[in-house]
């Protein structure tokens, strides 16, 4: 293909060659036609292989273009030269981290954040927020939906049911459901780091490195804890707890309801408890793991869902057979039943993907929770945006340091909570 430059004036020279035919008074001649057909068409052709060329090059000068500015600062941007140089001065440093500079890196006081936007461009931010889903097992299970603000979403209290037939000329019976809603919010956390003017010179990509994997995998973990409460449902201070007891997930602090799914009673969520005495994480038997795999009603079973566990009862199934015929088979493989699809699972059981969660870790586990199945469409994270930096090379400035801040708002809420189980272990 040509260059932009000969295509451009090749069209001025068809159009020209257009409006001298169009300008010719009186009726065209046969000859006349066929050359402006022949010249429209191929001006046509023309104008899209430019708009296609003036699209390529567009974004090869957006590529070109520094964007990783202090916000709100006017200084001059770093040049394409020195990116170029500090990016290949991190992969230096990441192949081979012995080989860096071995004198102290000196960071602020706690409370801030830190670096200067040359320090951290925003590939590297981006990357912070990958990695928030390597350290959440309720996001790899749960749906996650973003949010621009505060919302409430409509929700079925109870659902309408047809109890007969309905003979002929008899009017119709009424199907009146109820309706509540549910409101996400978006609590926040916060994280900052100080680092000196030494480390903003000497632009140590290790260092940026971890400062990066600590604030991601703090907010993550942060969160992950506070899914895995004991929190009750639709609190006004804070997310649903995923461990909350099922009279504080069917009593929803607001006042609403959840779908009664239980015959005789309201049941929020299906929990199944090891049996009496059973109080140790080596007391679950794959009886247990089975019911809690059929807890919930019938018409639930088919949906996607994952279970979520702690590391002591992950580790116990690993040793689990399922008795039958004269040696037991055993009742789970770990990444042997896995797929490509599952990431970060470590297998499947009764076919569904096993996360495992250190916010599950559980000391004294009589009474405890350490299993969810959790249906994906169950429970909901709300992210109000992703993970938000900001760099402050001014309020410390005056004792040479930066201060680097990171922050995250999300909510989780129940929304089907009948279409999940846990496992409880016995109390006594």
């Amino acid at each position: 293909m040509a260059d932009l430059v000969s295509m451009r004036a090749d069209a001025a020279e068809l159009r020209q060659k257009i409006d001298s035919i169009l300008s010719i008074d009186g009726e065209l001649t046969t000859e006349q036609v066929s050359q402006l057909e022949s010249a429209d068409k191929e001006f046509r052709k023309l104008t899209e292989q430019v708009k296609k060329a003036e699209a390529i090059e567009s974004a090869r000068e957006s590529l070109a273009t520094p964007s990783y500015e202090f916000r709100g600062n006017d200084r001059k941007a770093p040049t394409m030269d020195s990116r170029k140089q500090f990016i290949s001065n991190l992969k230096a440093e990441m192949r081979s981290p012995g080989s860096a500079e071995k004198r102290a890196q000196t960071f602020g006081t706690s409370g801030s954040e830190g670096t200067a936007w040359d320090l951290l461009p925003v590939d590297l931010q981006d990357t912070m927020v990958r990695l928030l889903g390597n350290v959440s097992a309720v996001r790899q299970a749960a749906t996650v939906r973003a949010y621009p603000n505060d919302v409430e979403v409509p929700l079925v209290a109870a659902r309408a049911t047809i109890t007969a037939t309905t003979g002929e000329t008899v009017a119709y019976d009424n199907f009146d459901p109820s309706f509540d809603k549910l409101r996400f919010r978006a609590f926040k956390s916060a994280a900052q780091t100080l680092i000196t003017e030494e480390v903003l010179n000497d632009s140590r990509g290790g260092i940026v490195d971890e400062i990066l994997t600590q604030h991601a995998e703090a907010h993550g973990y942060f969160w992950e804890t506070q899914f895995l409460s004991a929190n009750q449902a639709q609190l006004a201070t804070g997310v649903d707890g995923l461990l909350a007891t099922e009279a504080n997930i069917a009593t929803r602090a607001d006042g609403g309801t959840f779908p009664d799914e239980a015959v005789g009673g309201t049941v929020a969520i299906a929990d199944i408890s090891t049996g009496t005495g059973d109080t140790t994480i080596a007391d679950v038997t794959y009886q247990d793991l089975l019911n809690v795999a059929f807890a919930m009603p019938a018409k639930y079973w088919g949906l996607p869902k994952s279970w979520i566990m702690s590391p002591a009862l992950y580790s116990h199934i690993l040793s689990l057979t399922d008795d039958s015929g004269t040696v037991g088979r055993p009742l789970f493989l770990g990444r042997a039943t896995g797929t490509i699809q599952q990431d970060f699972s470590l297998g499947t059981l009764f076919g569904y993907p096993v996360y495992v969660s250190d916010a599950m870790t559980d000391a004294t586990p009589a009474g405890s929770f350490q299993a969810i199945l959790l249906e994906r469409g169950s429970y909901i994270v709300a992210d109000r945006t992703n993970l938000v930096s900001m760099v402050d090379p001014y309020s410390y400035g005056s004792i040479g340091e930066t201060a680097y801040r990171t922050m995250l708002r999300c909510d989780g809420r129940w929304v089907r909570p009948s279409s999940s189980a846990r496992l409880q272990i016995a109390a006594v």
